[in-house]
């Protein structure tokens, strides 16, 4: 085939592409997110979806250490693994990020320049090693090993550090070409439209591209698929770099489908001629003859002619000549670095292959041996007693560590034996050093290696300057616990994560999984805004998305919006307009995707009640919440709807509404008015159960038409739990529903039980003591209820629900050290992972607002236009909106002061009662009168010739 062209000449293209070219390598948020929040500050958000966390940090999904990301950022990491142990035992295995394995998230800061472990070698804390990770500079980082004995006897120790190059592949396709040639991947598309547009059309799974699947046989290790079916178009904007006025293009594909594919081909839109791609199980070459080729810009559209998959890997331009030279093979992985001699003892110095930087090393034990492992589980190594115990004859050379699989490779710095006597500590010290030539690295690891007494300093800056909170004195005995919490939300971070056809670092509900969790990273973020504006920030940037963007939003398991709750309540921090500018659209159209555009397959049934199974089977995060599961084991999807769905729905159009209104957008406060009404309707004519004080599923016949609530076996509402409470959380509920709903709620044995609100009502029939959430209390769905608590002026249940969670959490994190997803009805103890962030997040906002000064917390329905505390948090000043639900002109609000005072209020000028808790934390509830319209101002100030308590 030959396809003629008129030439053109434009330059506009090759400038996008090199600027695309270097966005892909930098594109990250600014690190000053993490600070002052300055004029422009959501520019560096575009674009991309990464953190703006630095190339060091705990990034492994696999062994617990420090992880660099190399600049090209192709998923390649240099792991640096710290393994503290009791010398000649073999009692500690390395320390996993897969199962529980002795140590603990301790302390961290937000942006990574300080976190610390503690790995307990003798339980509890009677022999332990804190092992630390200090900010140098941007290149270089500190790993302290701090060994103490709080036993009677001497102790001796040993460390183990190791080092390798990870992979996200487990092999590499290489190309052998003519120079100045480039292989365009086909994942670089321009666009790729379907003639039959599917449900998820504009929501692709894990925030991948339309047709992207992983494939270790493509060049790139995605290709993209095509010929579902007749009419697709794919199409390419690229580069003639070399200036050719003829040749042919070969593109890489291999077949799908056990079939030929017909596919038409045009370039620059002038020519369209047909090809046929013979069925082949591995990949090949098919070839496009063209000629009179433009100077610079070319365009390539495929589309596809007949219902063959393909998989295309990508193309390449080159003269007809060349075609036959055009080669593609696998290549071996090289672990293995190459050793640079840096003329010092102590030290090692590595080049990688496929890593275009240099990484040094430099230890403090100049009795350290150097060892290496051909291995891929250095775990797996230590559990022989022979690799734990030093060689008799110290040698200058690497020796191996015997064994190994051979399908890996580590280099090992081992230390041993490390004295330690009763009530000593004694700390051990590594640098870690990355740079862009072998001279950097050295000269930098000489530096470092000649002043080990600013070690310690180091290390006591970077310490130091974790975020010391103001607590009120209430709150100290808690402290512990957040202080566990928070190392584990702000390290539970993994690198790489592949979407939008890039590698990112991204936050995870626990090391246990590599991968995007949509509503947990709602919670995430939630937890974020009390420990760092600018986490919150990147993390809700993560999940949301532009109108240029394929996808509504980053979808990956439940798709519960909690990405809405996150950008009210960063609102509700910050009360920045740029902030609200620019998240605005991306929300909205998140909002809009759950409300049936863009071929969302939500709105289905004709009792406009919402339903999400064809997104995910999961409606509310609750796995095996039992009118769920009995739906899905009985193929009930298509015509069953939940109370949650709807409810949240509700709950994001007022949050949306009350921005709309801040910003002045009218035509969508309408709409978010209109929407809201038909939620409502459709949740009280179908959903509400009298008799149980529930709402419940609604079932509907094969039109869509609602016939009733689902029932249990025993003839009762199968949604007792708290699917069947979450209107409430939407404010639709009359004054005789919420009074009904809150008994059930608080009842002890119905909802709530001494661990706080159970999953499932455990007066009903199908509750179970031993499920994972039914029978077991879980934080987020708490979160909720807490805030709705607020909305209803019942502050003392909000108060409730928070202490009793806090206590709940203080005591299992004192237990074990463990920060739990869930906790058991009967016995209180925490189960599932052992280092969950996500979910369990909750209890940092809870303990914000009851007993760090400065927080003030109010329900979904206040708007904050502008709130003030004063620099000691002795006073406040702010002005709110009132968006009442049912026409109620009431709410409440939690503030908490520095409790060295006493204090008054005013709400719009009058005295109003400040109720006090305990020290520091007070209720404010508000009760507007016609007059004050929606809108109310609150100052507090302390009692006039108040003395200190």
């Amino acid at each position: 085939m030959i396809i003629n062209l008129e030439k053109k000449s434009k330059y506009s293209l090759l400038t996008i592409l090199l600027v695309t070219a270097v966005m892909n390598l930098v594109a990250q948020p600014s690190p000053s997110i993490y600070g002052n929040w300055e004029p422009g500050f959501t520019s560096s958000l575009q674009h991309t979806h990464d953190m703006a966390l630095p190339a060091w940090g705990p990034y492994s999904n696999k062994f617990n250490g420090i992880s660099h990301i190399p600049v090209r950022n192709n998923g390649l990491r240099f792991d640096i693994l710290v393994q503290p142990s009791v010398y000649f035992r073999n009692i500690t295995p390395l320390a996993s990020t897969q199962r529980e394995s002795g140590y603990h998230p301790w302390q961290a800061s937000a942006d990574l320049s300080y976190f610390s472990y503690r790995f307990q070698l003798e339980w509890k804390d009677r022999l332990y090693c804190d092992v630390s990770y200090s900010k140098v500079d941007e290149e270089s980082r500190l790993i302290r090993a701090s060994y103490v004995n709080n036993t009677t006897e001497t102790r001796s120790m040993a460390l183990n550090i190791f080092s390798s190059i990870m992979y996200p592949y487990s092999n590499s396709v290489t190309i052998a070409k003519p120079d100045g040639s480039h292989f365009e991947n086909a994942s670089n598309y321009s666009s790729f439209t379907d003639s039959i547009i599917s449900f998820n059309y504009n929501l692709v799974y894990d925030g991948q591209l339309r047709g992207q699947i992983k494939d270790e046989s493509a060049v790139s290790k995605t290709a993209i698929v095509m010929g579902k079916n007749r009419g697709e178009q794919l199409s390419f904007r690229f580069v003639n770099n070399r200036q050719l006025e003829e040749g042919v293009i070969l593109i890489r594909y291999r077949s799908v489908d056990k079939s030929d594919a017909k596919i038409s081909v045009k370039i620059n839109n002038q020519t369209s001629e047909n090809i046929e791609l013979k069925y082949t199980k591995d990949y090949i070459l098919a070839k496009i003859s063209v000629k009179n080729l433009p100077a610079e810009e070319l365009g390539l559209t495929l589309k596809t002619l007949n219902t063959a998959r393909v998989a295309l890997d990508g193309f390449i331009l080159l003269k007809e000549n060349e075609a036959d030279g055009i080669k593609f093979q696998d290549k071996p992985l090289n672990r293995i670095p190459k050793e640079i001699n840096s003329g010092m003892d102590n030290t090692a110095v590595f080049k990688y292959d496929d890593i275009e930087e240099y990484y040094g090393m430099v230890w403090s034990d100049s009795l350290a041996d150097r060892r290496i492992l051909y291995d891929d589980n250095p775990d797996r190594a230590l559990t022989y007693f022979e690799h734990l115990v030093k060689k008799e004859e110290p040698s200058s050379h690497k020796s191996r560590i015997g064994g190994g699989n051979n399908n890996g490779y580590f280099e090992n710095v081992f230390m041993a034996p490390i004295t330690v006597a009763p009530g000593q500590q004694v700390n051990r010290y590594a640098y870690v050093v990355y740079g862009n030539s072998e001279k950097q690295v050295i000269d930098k690891i000489k530096k470092l290696g000649s002043e080990w007494s600013e070690a310690e300093n180091i290390y006591r800056r970077q310490q130091s300057a974790v975020d010391q909170w103001q607590v009120n004195k209430a709150g100290t005995p808690y402290l512990f616990s957040q202080q566990l919490m928070a190392a584990t939300t702000l390290t539970n971070v993994n690198y790489p994560t592949f979407a939008g056809n890039k590698f990112m670092k991204h936050t995870t509900p626990g090391k246990r999984w590599s991968a995007f969790y949509t509503w947990d990273a709602g919670f995430i973020g939630l937890g974020y805004t009390r420990l760092n504006l600018g986490r919150a920030l990147e993390s809700l940037n993560a999940y949301t998305m532009d109108s240029t963007a394929q996808s509504a939003f980053l979808e990956h398991g439940t798709p519960l919006p909690v990405q809405a709750y996150l950008f009210n309540e960063l609102w509700n921090n910050t009360q920045n307009i740029e902030y609200l500018t620019y998240f605005y659209p991306r929300l909205k159209r998140y909002y809009d995707f759950l409300n049936g555009a863009e071929s969302s397959p939500t709105r289905k049934l004709k009792s406009n009640l919402v339903q999400t199974w064809d997104i995910f089977y999961n409606s509310g995060g609750w796995d095996d919440y039992s009118p769920q599961a009995y739906m899905h084991k009985h193929k009930l999807a298509k015509t069953m709807a939940p109370a949650v769905n709807t409810s949240h729905q509700i709950r994001f159009a007022k949050l949306l509404k009350m921005a709309a209104v801040q910003l002045g957008y009218q035509h969508d406060i309408k709409k978010y008015d209109a929407d809201i009404k038909v939620y409502g309707d459709a949740l009280q004519r179908w959903a509400w159960d009298e008799r149980s004080g529930y709402f419940g599923y609604v079932q509907h016949d094969q039109n869509g038409s609602p016939t009733g609530i689902l029932k249990h076996a025993s003839n009762v509402n199968f949604n007792m739990g708290l699917d069947g409470v979450s209107p409430l959380i939407a404010g639709i509920c009359t004054p005789e529903q919420t009074k009904r709903i809150l008994e059930n709620i608080f009842i002890k044995g119905r909802l709530w039980t001494d661990q706080g609100i159970t999953a499932i009502d455990q007066s009903a029939p199908y509750y179970n003591k031993d499920g994972y959430w039914n029978g077991r209390v879980w934080m987020p769905h708490q979160w909720f209820i807490w805030k709705a608590m607020l909305d209803v002026n019942e502050p003392e249940r909000a108060i409730q629900i928070a202490q009793t969670a806090l206590d709940v959490w203080k005591r299992e994190t004192a237990n074990s050290y463990n920060c739990w997803e869930n906790f058991s009805v009967e016995t209180g103890n925490g189960g599932g992972w052992h280092q969950f962030g996500a979910l369990s997040s909750p209890v940092l906002n809870w303990f914000s607002a009851l007993y760090r000064p400065g927080t003030i917390t109010h329900g979904f329905n206040v708007w904050p236009v502008m709130q003030k505390f004063r620099p000691e948090n002795d006073g406040f000043n702010g002005a709110f909106k009132l968006f009442a639900d049912q026409g109620e002109r009431t709410t409440s609000m939690l503030i908490c002061l520095d409790d060295k005072y006493d204090y008054e209020a005013t709400c719009n000028g009058k005295h109003v009662a400040l109720d006090q808790i305990f020290d520091g934390l007070y209720v404010l509830k508000i009760a507007l009168e016609k007059k004050d319209k929606e809108t109310f101002e609150i100052e507090i100030s302390t009692v006039q010739n108040n003395n200190l308590k």
